[in-house]
């Protein structure tokens, strides 16, 4: 319904809602009332410098230098030639005429330095002929002895002859009887100054140094002197000054103007512009841009200098507004109200007014004359009037109106309870309240949720909370009455809840004061608890805002009664003030837990009974069972006794419920009887303290005992542990010790091995080339003697064969006689007597008789003649000596 009546609206009125690409993201650019730099309306393209006005200049007419400031024989010169007065017209022309030559020759205007060349003494004729006519009336020599005027380097003199002022620069000068004389206090004048203007003289010498400019008035006619010297001897020559370019943003001379404009800066300035059309001639606003800027015009005038980045500008008729991104300028055109958007607006316009600057995105909502322009983001609600009709607007976008009949009101959170303009509102009623609304004055009860209405007859009263809640229970006078009704009726507001926020009250006297059935008078502290279950019942029968009083007062009341009705000593019996629900209500209440009787004195409060966290400690909170005891105690009694009073009799007639009474605590409130029960109760106290003492001083000897033990425990251990840590600490630094130097001790051993194997392999290497070496000499005497034992060989076989021959032809003949046969015999035996008796070191003399069989018996003649006799007999003696001659024969071979 409210989406159906804004679209309604929109197309009623002069609204464009462009849609965002995102939630969050508007496009500014597509506001259609924000005009933007190339506006038709706009003069984007006024003139910012001066070449359409009248006596516009590229440069100024400095007026160059006439003489060399490098030597002054040049400026005594340009004196003498300057008291002819036809001499200045002769360089005016001169100058004239090269000006002219060169224009002809090129279409580009000549520079001025050029005019320098008519003052060269080399190179223009003009200036020798002028020199050349000023000898002539001169009246000084020059002396090349001693004698005459003496001027000093750099420094020139000055004389009269017939009324004009000549000059001679550094020598000796005589002047001609009868004609000159030398001018007093113009000798030796040092050329070295910006100003020479002697007295007695019409000299002025004027030096404008670099980065100046010289004004002078020469005849009336004002003159611009550019850098370096300038001489004049007519007497018609005025200096006003001296003027540095950086000294000032602006200067004049007469009609000459010169304007620079720094970076960052415009220049406010009127000239005169002549119409192309007509012809007239109308003084004219101009914004010049950075430069330089020249013109020669009387009317011309500077205002001054601005900031180029000023947010606006103004000079005449001409408006600059510069607008950052994401703002607005508010102007007014020709009786129109204009927004100009990003960028730089040009306007040249008489009816123009600038009222300031607005930011689309930090200002909810932009008013501009009829222009309204306003950011509708998620979340939130527009409230404004469209024809006098009200009209709310919830769907995010940017919004334009252009309307005298539209009127922009506020923002409202759409999430607020309550959001109103004129008979249009959004009710929105949370869970655990109702909305109060009057329908053509019949009451009409709002559930919970959002609720539309639309109806000049459909007022909305205020919002009725249904949750529990408590109030204090404390007595008032009429006056502390009447003072809280007109308080609570002055900050009544509509919109509001329509409960108070509470009565006033001093919390240190929140205390019931009632009186016991013996007369005592007593304070108690309690609270009630209740809800509203039937809001139409509540707001017909009593008006809402008198409800927490009307709960109060009953309550005071009925608990009054009930304490009137009960003595002091039921009251003090329970020391457990709690309240159990009984079955007749079947009310949903929770025990109160433990409190203390407190007994007060004036400012004094002392305690009566154990302390609260002892007393939880040693009462643990009584649970709700199903059966009550049999003897309730008091504060359970007024419980149900109140309860049962109230709960029924409000629940029917207002629709509220009760729900609970809590009793905090109570005290005496006559200060005799509560002094003399707190002394009963010191007393009592004191005796309780003397037996906790005593448990307390056993606690602490015996936990003292306990400490010391435990001291002595850690003490042990800590030395074990240290005595510990530094065994193990000596035992590392030995093993590291012995570590270390066993690593040395390898590193040693290596290194002395490595040593040991590089000496072995050189001594190795040099035995192994050694060895061969000598390998090769012993193979090759190897190779001799195996061939001078191969020679001698074959010479001792030879030489044995030709024996072996002879022996064997010798023993052939000694064989064929018995003769040689002994000879042969005995040869034989003879030499087996050498062979065996060699090597025989001792001899030993034995009987031959005894030791004949002995194989240690030496061979003798007998023997040998037994055995010969021997093998006689046998007959083998031949054949023996046969068998010996095969075997040396052999043995030869």
């Amino acid at each position: 319904m409210a989406s159906d009546a804004v679209d309604k609206e929109l197309h009623t009125s002069l609204l464009v809602l462009p849609v965002p690409k995102s939630e969050d993201a508007f496009e500014f650019n597509q506001l259609k009332l924000v005009e933007k730099p190339d506006s038709p309306l706009n003069s984007n393209c006024l003139p910012d410098t001066l070449e359409d006005c009248e006596g516009f200049l590229k440069n100024l007419p400095l007026k160059q230098p006439n003489v060399d400031q490098r030597n002054p024989q040049t400026i005594a010169d340009m004196i003498n030639i300057l008291t002819d007065p036809d001499a200045t017209e002769v360089f005016e022309r001169a100058i004239e005429d090269q000006r002219n030559q060169q224009h002809k020759s090129d279409e580009c205007p000549p520079p001025q330095n050029n005019e320098c060349n008519i003052f060269d003494y080399h190179s223009s004729d003009v200036m020798i002929e002028q020199l050349t006519t000023s000898k002539e009336y001169a009246s000084h020599i020059k002396l090349c002895c001693n004698f005459g005027w003496a001027v000093r380097p750099g420094c020139i003199s000055l004389y009269n002859k017939d009324g004009k002022t000549y000059a001679v620069s550094e020598g000796r000068w005589m002047l001609v009887p009868l004609r000159g004389n030398w001018i007093r206090d113009c000798w030796n004048i040092n050329v070295n100054q910006d100003i020479i203007q002697p007295v007695g003289s019409q000299v002025l010498i004027v030096r404008v140094l670099a980065d100046e400019v010289g004004l002078v008035m020469e005849q009336g006619t004002e003159i611009l002197l550019d850098v370096g010297t300038h001489v004049y001897n007519s007497g018609t020559v005025h200096l006003r000054l001296k003027h540095k370019y950086a000294d000032s943003e602006f200067f004049s001379h007469g009609p000459y103007n010169y304007v620079r404009v720094q970076r960052g800066k415009l220049a406010k300035v009127w000239a005169e512009v002549t119409s192309s059309s007509d012809g007239m001639s109308s003084l004219v606003p101009r914004l010049l841009k950075e430069g330089e800027h020249y013109i020669k015009s009387i009317l011309f005038k500077y205002v001054g200098s601005v900031d180029a980045s000023d947010q606006y500008i103004n000079h005449g008729s001409v408006h600059v507004i510069s607008v950052p991104k994401g703002h607005v300028a508010k102007v007014f055109h020709d009786q129109k109200a204009r927004l100009l958007g990003e960028g730089i607006h040009t306007i040249e316009s008489l009816q123009f007014e600038y009222v300031g600057m607005d930011s689309i995105i930090s200002s909810p909502c932009i008013k501009h004359g009829t222009i309204t322009i306003f950011k509708v983001t998620k979340g939130e609600v527009a409230l404004a009037w469209n024809k006098n009709k009200p009209l709310f607007i919830d769907q995010p976008g940017m919004y334009e109106f252009d309307s005298v009949d539209f009127r922009f009101v506020r923002l409202d959170d759409s999430a607020a309870r309550l959001i109103c303009l004129g008979s249009k509102k959004i009710i929105q009623v949370y869970t655990g309240e109702v909305g109060i609304t009057y329908k053509q004055g019949e009451l009409c009860i709002l559930d919970n949720g959002r609720h539309d209405i639309d109806s000049n007859t459909h007022t909305f009263e205020c919002f009725l909370s249904t949750k529990q809640r408590s109030i204090r229970l404390f007595t008032l006078n009429a006056n502390d009455r009447m003072n809280n009704q007109s308080q609570q009726g002055n900050e009544k507001d509509k919109g509001a809840s329509c409960r108070k926020t509470g009565t006033l009250y001093d919390e240190s006297i929140d205390f019931i004061i009632c009186e016991t059935k013996d007369l005592v008078k007593i304070g108690m502290r309690a609270d009630v608890f209740y809800s509203i279950t039937d809001p139409e019942k509540c707001i017909r029968n009593i008006d809402v805002a008198e409800l927490d009083d009307l709960v109060r007062e009953t309550a005071v009341a009925t608990l009054t009664n009930i304490i009137r009705s009960t003595a002091l000593n039921q009251i003090a019996q329970s020391e457990h003030i709690s309240a159990l629900d009984s079955g007749k209500c079947n009310l949903n209440k929770e025990p109160l837990g433990s409190q203390e009787l407190t007994l007060a004195t004036g400012n004094e409060k002392r305690s009566g009974f154990k302390k609260s966290e002892e007393f939880k400690s040693a009462h643990p909170p009584v649970q709700n069972k199903p059966s009550a005891p049999s003897a309730p105690m008091f504060f359970e009694k007024a419980h149900d006794l109140f309860m049962n009073k109230l709960h029924d009799d409000f629940k029917q007639r207002y629709g509220v419920d009760i729900v609970n009474i809590r009793i905090e605590s109570f005290k005496i409130m006559d200060s005799e009887l509560a002094y003399q029960i707190s002394k009963q109760a010191l007393t009592t106290a004191q005796v309780e303290n003397e037996l906790a003492n005593l448990d307390g001083q056993s606690l602490i000897l015996t936990q003292k005992e306990r400490t010391t033990a435990e001291v002595q425990n850690i003490n042990a251990t800590a030395e074990a542990s240290a005595l510990k840590t530094k065994l193990d600490a000596e035992n590392q630094r030995k093993i590291e010790a012995a570590q270390a130097e066993a690593e040395a001790l390898k590193i040693a051993r290596r290194a002395k091995a490595e040593a040991e194997s590089e000496t072995i392999v050189a001594k190795a290497r040099a035995e192994a080339k050694a060895a061969e070496a000598e390998a090769e000499a012993m193979k090759i005497a190897t190779k001799a003697e195996a061939d001078a034992v191969l020679m001698k060989a074959d010479a001792e076989a030879k030489a044995i064969s030709m024996k072996a021959a002879a022996e064997s032809e010798r023993a052939q003949v000694l064989s064929r006689t018995e003769l040689g046969q002994q000879e042969c015999l005995l040869g034989i035996y003879s030499d087996m007597v050498k062979q065996s008796n060699s090597g025989v070191e001792k001899i030993v003399y034995m009987d031959s008789s005894v030791n004949r069989q002995s194989p240690f018996a030496l061979g003798c003649l007998d023997n040998l003649n037994r055995d010969l006799h021997s093998l006689s007999q046998m007959g083998i003696a031949s054949k023996g000596l046969e068998c010996i001659g095969e075997v040396n024969q052999s043995l030869d071979e």
